[in-house]
């Protein structure tokens, strides 16, 4: 019986050894059922988790559960109460946090579709130049640095504060455009309750503006750890084709498909001053004749 109880016991150790030995990854909830594409960095971010298990241990991601604004994200992250944020970067972002600086989705969160209702595609076609788009009203993030560059640019802008009500003023009418990257718009469109909405792919805005991983800078090992992984898989080549074949990016390849399309270049001045060094600036070649 004794024997019984000591192996028993030497089982719970090890179980909670185990359990206690995994590394929960605390990370923002969706914004809304209309981000759909937060589940493409959820999946990835288990990816890169996945395969550096052998070098770092389990981990396990937890969600939090109140929606964040990117403010209170990237607060949360700074008091160590989440430990992976993903956001557009900018110079202020990099300077108080661990960016790691290998763009999730390739650089494409820098082309940016409008997404208009259907029935203003006639409106849109008839846009040849800056200025007239200029002349119309995006919705866009309160927080987000989109924001900061379209009006840098000229453009106007309705900055919301709530991603879900972006959707529902541009389908009101409320606003005129709403400006997605286009590794995200297609999946969002097509979500129940957007029938009225479309991707208008005709007219691209393009402005340099990488979704990376941050961190806290206290937490050097997480970040080295997402460093080696995202590393890996872009040298081995997975990471492309995960963002070419997850469900919410798949749509928008082959590239070539934009050919036609206008593309409206415009400046960036919130990137860092080091930006247009780095090695991994934009792994995707994004093909416009």
């Amino acid at each position: 019986m004794v024997a019984k109880s000591r192996c028993l016991l030497m089982l719970l150790w090890l179980w909670s050894a185990q359990t206690s030995a995994e590394d929960v990854v605390r990370i923002q909830p969706s914004q809304s059922v209309d981000n759909t594409s937060y589940q493409y960095y959820v999946d990835l971010l288990q990816l890169v988790l996945n395969s550096t298990a052998a070098d770092y241990g389990p981990s396990r991601i937890v969600v939090l559960e109140s929606t964040l604004s990117q403010a209170r994200g990237f607060n949360l992250l700074k008091k160590g109460q989440l430990d992976v944020y993903w956001a557009g970067t900018s110079f202020a972002r990099e300077r108080d946090y661990l960016a790691i600086t290998i763009p999730l989705e390739g650089g494409l969160l820098g082309y940016r579709v409008p997404v208009i209702a259907r029935n203003r595609v006639s409106e849109f076609a008839k846009i040849t130049t800056v200025a007239q788009l200029q002349k119309m009203v995006a919705c866009q993030g309160s927080q987000w640095p989109d924001s900061d560059i379209l009006e840098h640019n000229g453009f106007l802008v309705e900055r919301v504060i709530s991603f879900s009500l972006m959707y529902s003023m541009l389908a009101q009418q409320r606003c005129d455009y709403f400006p997605r990257g286009i590794n995200e718009a297609y999946a969002e469109v097509n979500t129940q309750g957007h029938e009225e909405l479309m991707v208008y792919d005709k007219l691209i805005l393009r402005y340099p503006l990488p979704m990376y991983f941050f961190v806290n800078k206290q937490n050097k090992p997480l970040a080295k750890r997402l460093t080696q992984g995202l590393s890996q898989l872009l040298a081995n080549g997975k990471l492309a084709d995960f963002l070419m074949h997850h469900p919410t990016t798949s749509a928008i390849f082959p590239l070539s498909r934009y050919q036609a399309s206008q593309i409206f270049i415009l400046d960036n001045p919130t990137l860092p001053k080091d930006f247009n060094n780095r090695e991994h600036h934009d792994w995707i070649e994004f093909s416009h004749q």
